[in-house]
């Protein structure tokens, strides 16, 4: 997929001119924040998992130069491993931040990439936000010009992954021009990721690897035939010769305004898919409101939108990761066992017989309609034994841009990701220095604590 050059030249100058420290709007600084504790925070939950050892132990055995840290693991390697490991295990569990409007989930690409560089070269707490800023920004823009097909996210990735890489080692305008150009030749034409599982996790992670390492080479001089670029990126217009060519053709203007604000970025407090969020609130409240149990409910009906039915295609799971995009398990689970937590979606979860024997008298139909800013909007009807019938609308979930986590709510689900990982004394100095990023002059300190 080889874009329009007027797109780089888009990225290019926002990176120069508007994308300084000093340019950013305090309430983004303040919620890019935000999502740098949170995805810190799951990127140490990932850690403990299975594929986090396995992508670990990879690292470890391609080498390199040790100089930046993975996640939760007390090793370092190479900038570009490390990029990769992180990236996947900050996704692994479906906890991480995401721009529900379009699908993208720029922390977990972004971060690993910001992270590695300041990390190995000292930089500036100010300077890496404002790389981050870029990054999401990139990431999530891109990703709103065509969310519904897949294969945008992995160009919006790996191009917002390869523009926060060459902010942060000052290529000028042209050698980014041509770190963006090498990190959209990296990219396989009309690859999408997986619907759910470790692969979805790696192709973050492969996106922070190309972006960074496109970068990287264009730093050392190495340069892309962009020439042969087609001028089409996604919108048929672009092959017409009197287009603009430009990302203003087809989204908002980079920063007017800025995404993790306007459409906004969700900090998940449940680590499944977001459409499903709504509805497990919905059900939360039942059981908060009334004092219902699973076992008395002869049957319960789920309405969602017929987007959210299409995102969460898998009508019974097979495993751990199908449960976090089945709409029937997750909400049965809720009515099971309260609050989804991520060890309910696991194996041995999975094949609880509670949790089966709800789902079975669980039906789920798209009878909801988005409204607006309310995509996801989700109803449930239940009948119990004693005959009566209770109903609850959800329109807006918990974590996401309507109803935002508090800091306090922030912290409480980075101590629950990292509690075997960190020790207490680090834990709290990862969260207090991390809100205090632009004013640390050198993040090699901060980015070490994070691994254990």
């Amino acid at each position: 997929m080889i874009p329009s050059p007027g797109l780089f030249k888009d990225i290019i100058q926002f990176a120069e001119d508007g994308c300084s420290f000093e340019a950013l709007p305090p309430e983004v600084i303040a919620i890019s924040k935000e999502v740098i504790v949170n995805a810190a925070g799951v990127g140490l939950a990932g850690a403990a998992q299975e594929e986090g050892h396995l992508i670990t132990g990879f690292a470890q055995e391609m080498g390199g130069n040790g100089r930046c840290t993975i996640i939760g693991k007390g090793l370092r390697t190479s900038p570009v491993y490390a990029a990769l490991a992180n990236g996947l295990m900050i996704h692994l569990l479906d906890f991480d931040d995401e721009v529900v409007a379009s699908g993208s989930h720029p922390g977990s690409v972004v971060l690993p990439v910001v992270m590695a560089l300041g990390e190995m070269e000292g930089i500036p707490g100010s300077d890496v936000l404002s790389a981050f800023v870029l990054g999401c920004e990139v990431v999530s823009r891109l990703n709103g010009n065509r969310p519904e097909n897949a294969g945008s996210s992995i160009f919006a990735s790996t191009i917002g992954a390869a523009a926060a890489a060459g902010k942060l080692l000052d290529l000028g305008p042209g050698r980014l021009e041509q770190a963006l150009y090498l990190a959209a030749h990296s990219i396989i034409q009309g690859a999408a990721p997986p619907t759910a599982g470790p692969g979805r996790a790696y192709w973050l992670g492969q996106s922070a690897m190309a972006g960074l390492t496109a970068a990287m080479l264009a730093q050392r001089g190495l340069r892309a035939s962009a020439s042969q670029g087609s001028p089409e990126l996604w919108d048929p217009k672009f092959s017409q010769p009197e287009s603009d060519n430009s990302l203003h053709a087809t989204s908002d203007p980079l920063g007017k305004p800025f995404a993790v604000l306007d459409p906004g970025a969700a900090l998940k407090i449940y680590p499944c898919a977001s459409p499903a969020h709504t509805a497990i609130d919905a059900a939360l409240q039942l059981i908060q409101q009334f004092r219902i149990s699973s076992d008395e409910i002869v049957s319960a009906k789920v309405g969602v939108t017929p987007a959210a039915l299409a995102a969460l295609p898998f009508p019974t799971p097979g495993n751990g990761w199908e449960a976090r995009y089945c709409l029937s398990y997750i909400v049965a689970s809720a009515f099971t066992h309260g609050h989804p937590l991520i060890d309910n979606f696991t194996e041995n979860a999975v094949a609880d017989i509670r949790v089966r024997d709800l789902m079975d008298r669980i039906s789920v139909e798209a009878t909801e309609s988005p409204l607006g800013t309310i995509l996801y909007p989700a109803s449930i009807t239940v009948d119990l034994q004693d005959g009566r019938r209770l109903q609850h609308r959800a329109e807006f979930a918990r974590g996401h841009v309507e109803l935002p986590l508090s800091a306090e709510e922030l912290d409480a689900k980075f101590l629950y990701c990292s509690r075997y990982i960190l020790p207490p004394d680090h834990i709290e100095e990862s969260i207090v220095r991390l809100r205090d990023l632009e004013n640390i002059e050198n993040t090699t300190g901060i980015f070490s604590v994070l691994g254990g």
